[in-house]
């Protein structure tokens, strides 16, 4: 029986978020599951039609289920890089409803932050990252109106259980801002943090939102409140231990 992964993200217009976060991830579930073969997706269509200006065609979900189903595979395993069950990862939960009746076995693993399990073991992971840093961590999720935004909230109450003063985790688009975490910062007295993307690919909202010029860029009103700022620019998917908790959704 023919089988196969496709590994759905949300993607990037960033050349090296793809090499050091999508295709490492990719790479990595290849050489962990040998017995499928691989194929990938993005779920943002703005990122798809700026790629295809550029010359480079990434498929969505279901036009990459079309050619696996033509190309005679029965069995499909849809891996979600996704954090939150919101509304990209709704795009998947579509696709496999749709194809349901092609494969003879079709499914899609959950996102990152999804059950009880995944928030104790994502919290553990980040404290390994980032147990040698010095500072506190403030991390920027990307947020959303969907009523999951709430797994950010989540994720942060278990990350207060290993440290309360250490992590925090804010959202561009989300509930959580970081005007929130900076009036956190400041009741603290804390003076000096260290940012980073709480995001699968360090792309867009991170080199702009986190560390553009712009004045209501987090590093800048960071420092506009007299915080020290230091910066990791790596996105999730770059770490080893990410990519092995996603291999385990699998």
């Amino acid at each position: 029986m023919k089988q196969a992964i496709l590994v759905v993200s949300f993607g990037t217009t960033y050349k090296e978020a793809i090499k050091n976060s999508i295709d490492a991830t990719v790479n990595h579930i290849a050489n962990e599951f040998k017995d499928y073969d691989i194929f990938q997706a993005y779920t943002s269509n703005i990122i798809r039609k700026k790629l295809i200006d550029r010359g480079m065609d990434i498929n969505d979900t279901k036009t990459a289920l079309e050619i696996i189903k033509n190309n005679g595979y029965e069995k499909v395993v849809i891996l979600s890089l996704h954090l939150i069950a919101g509304y990209e990862y709704e795009k998947i939960l579509d696709a496999v409803e749709s194809y349901k009746n092609d494969f003879r076995e079709i499914t899609a693993t959950t996102p990152m932050l999804y059950k009880e399990q995944d928030y104790v073991e994502v919290s553990e992971i980040i404290e390994k990252l980032y147990s040698k840093i010095d500072t506190p961590i403030v991390m920027m999720g990307h947020g959303s109106d969907h009523e999951n935004d709430i797994a950010y909230e989540n994720l942060q109450q278990k990350l207060d259980k290993i440290s309360a003063d250490k992590y925090y985790i804010a959202t561009v688009e989300g509930n959580i801002t970081i005007d929130d975490i900076i009036r956190k910062l400041k009741e603290k007295g804390i003076s000096k943090v260290t940012i980073t993307p709480f995001m699968l690919v360090c792309g867009d909202h991170a080199h702009n939102d986190m560390i553009g010029e712009e004045d209501d860029s987090w590093i800048n009103m960071l420092k506009s409140n007299d915080i020290e700022v230091e910066v990791i620019l790596k996105g999730l998917g770059e770490y080893k231990a990410v990519r092995e908790f996603f291999c385990q959704k699998i």
